[in-house]
């Protein structure tokens, strides 16, 4: 099995099966109550001595330089014994009425707790849920988003967003090994590490243009205006773009492009991911996607299935983004 990130962490089989079993306990639908419910894994984790590893792991991950190390990569998370099934038509629907336990949930949530992260969601994906689905969806097969079924491109998610999360946190729930899907990881350090000051100059000029993810505008939720241009390299180190959806406003700034994209690929690390890995991707200092290699059972393709939270470092400067009343849900 591929695995080309270095492991962080792994829980012990007696960890994994003491934390699901407590995880099982909560009584709260975060679809419903997602504010109670975070109350409770919060109760929760503070009652759990099997944790004790995992918080002391936790303690010292968050001394790190994320522009060093942008990937977490855990094993053996805790996630629901029993996964229900799910059509293609409408899948978040779906999972609203057949998913009645919460653990792979509680797992995300204790995770974002103690990494010192806060989830946000949004209104125009998944209907506004905090916990989003990565699992084919008929209308949007073909498209770069969360529902699609083939390859997505290197992207960092919400590239052009007005809210543009910090971190993409993702736990693996289903998949089938006779399939070689691969979740694809860059750094933006190896990237910029293999880029001449030239390149890396065109690229912090506002010559780029990213529209507006699929899973947004495909929602009839919030109407967005055009995305603005922008420049793919801001700060010292942070990239801002969507492989084949960004474009440059002219020749020199789509060949810096084009180098930056060629270097990615080279670059690139590659996961299997089964059920109960984890990984949590530092947004701005990385680039991610899937690549489908080979297919050898559709059905199963079309059943795998991941849960996501998207993640700030603090609400603070995103507030005036929220729906009034909230902290956590942006209007868009």
């Amino acid at each position: 099995m591929l695995r080309e990130l270095t492991v962080n962490f792994r829980f012990t089989e007696q960890e994994k099966e003491s934390i699901t079993q407590q995880f099982l306990l909560l009584s709260i639908n975060p679809y419903k109550f997602y504010p109670a419910f975070k109350q409770q894994v919060r109760w929760m984790v503070s009652h759990v001595p099997e944790l004790c590893r995992f918080i002391a792991f936790m303690d010292e991950q968050r001394s790190l330089s994320t522009y060093e190390s942008p990937f977490v990569f855990i094993e053996n998370c805790p996630i629901d014994p029993t996964l229900p099934e799910f059509d293609n038509t409408d899948p978040v629907q779906d999972k609203h009425l057949k998913k009645k336990t919460f653990v792979a949930e509680s797992f995300l949530q204790m995770y974002s707790d103690l990494a010192a992260q806060h989830p946000i969601a949004y209104l125009n994906v998944n209907d506004g849920d905090v916990f989003q689905d990565i699992f084919p969806k008929d209308s949007l097969k073909y498209s770069q988003s969360q529902k699609a079924s083939g390859s997505i491109y290197f992207h960092k998610d919400f590239p052009n967003h007005f809210v543009r999360p910090d971190f993409v946190n993702i736990l693996s729930l289903r998949s089938h090994e006779d399939n070689k899907i691969y979740t694809t990881f860059s750094s933006n350090k190896a990237i910029l590490e293999n880029l001449s000051t030239a390149i890396k100059e065109k690229l912090r000029c506002c010559e780029y243009h990213t529209p507006y993810d699929d899973i947004t505008m495909n929602s009839t939720r919030v109407k967005l205006e055009e995305a603005a241009n922008h420049p793919i390299l801001s700060g010292n180190n942070h990239l801002r773009l969507f492989e084949k959806r960004t474009l440059g406003l002219n020749p020199e700034a789509q060949a810096a492009l084009d180098e930056l994209i060629a270097v990615t690929h080279q670059v690139k690390k590659r996961v299997l991911m089964k059920p109960g890995d984890f990984v949590s991707i530092s947004n701005n200092l990385s680039l991610h996607g899937k690549e489908v290699v080979k297919v050898a059972n559709e059905a199963e393709q079309l059943k795998r299935w991941s849960l996501k939270t998207v993640n700030v470092h603090s609400c603070a400067p995103h507030m005036k983004h929220f729906i009034i009343g909230t902290d956590y849900l942006v209007n868009g």
